[in-house]
């Protein structure tokens, strides 16, 4: 669990900074509502089932084996993703999960995302849907470290750090 920061809170609370010159309620407000999108690793489990409910698991699972062949519009890439979300989504699972918040994870599985798309093998619906679970909407409290949110007790202690 980490320690709140009291310093980036009384940072955005000074001249200049994001939250200055507001009142402490609407400050309260501003931090604690759910407004900064983070990324989050998806677990395979929410992955499997996308791909479940948009019936392309039995089709996903069999490109470990078989991955499309490159032809019209499958490229190589999107045949090497083809063959590497049929590892990653097993049996058994090739990870815990996607890690989206590694920037070059993130990145790399966009890409293999968007080559599916690309090839028609993967609807952007279904695309859009795996893609979105590897973003969470939190507030600026939490990413500050006060689980709990701020209260008016924490401004009073941001403000008296020296």
């Amino acid at each position: 669990m980490t320690s709140p920061n009291y310093a980036a809170l009384k940072a955005a609370m000074a001249t200049g900074g994001q939250y200055a010159g507001m009142t402490d309620a609407a400050v309260l407000s501003a931090v604690n509502a759910a407004t900064v999108t983070q990324a989050v690793d998806i677990p395979i489990s929410a992955v499997t089932q996308a791909l479940a409910l948009g019936g392309l698991l039995p089709t996903v699972k069999g490109w470990a084996n078989a991955p499309p062949a490159v032809a019209g519009s499958v490229t190589q890439e999107a045949s090497t993703a083809a063959a590497t979300f049929g590892f990653i989504v097993g049996p058994p699972p090739l990870f815990n999960s996607l890690q989206m918040s590694v920037p070059a994870t993130a990145t790399a599985i966009s890409g293999m995302v968007s080559a599916l798309v690309s090839a028609g093998l993967l609807a952007s619906t279904i695309a859009d849907a795996l893609l979105g679970l590897g973003a969470a909407t939190v507030s600026q409290a939490s990413l500050w470290g006060f689980s709990n949110g701020v209260y008016e007790n924490d401004l009073i202690a941001a403000r008296a750090l020296s």
